[in-house]
């Protein structure tokens, strides 16, 4: 738990994603930057990488759950 003035909340958010974000290798940080689009033409799933035509609410190489 962190406790931090109202006034600091948007300072001290930005400071704990970008130390947690430059302790990732490559792999991490291209799957903690995917956004998942059920409206475009393909998906990547966040688990595996594998690009696949949105539809599925399951990645079909790997199974992760993603609705």
């Amino acid at each position: 738990m962190l406790a931090v003035a109202s006034q600091d909340l948007e300072r001290a958010k930005e400071t704990l994603d970008t130390r947690w974000f430059e302790h990732l290798d490559a792999l991490e940080r291209e799957s903690a930057s995917i956004v998942l689009d059920f409206g475009a033409e393909e998906m990547t799933c966040p688990a595996c990488l594998t690009t696949f035509p949105t539809g599925p609410k399951e990645c079909p190489e790997c199974g992760l759950f993603l609705g």
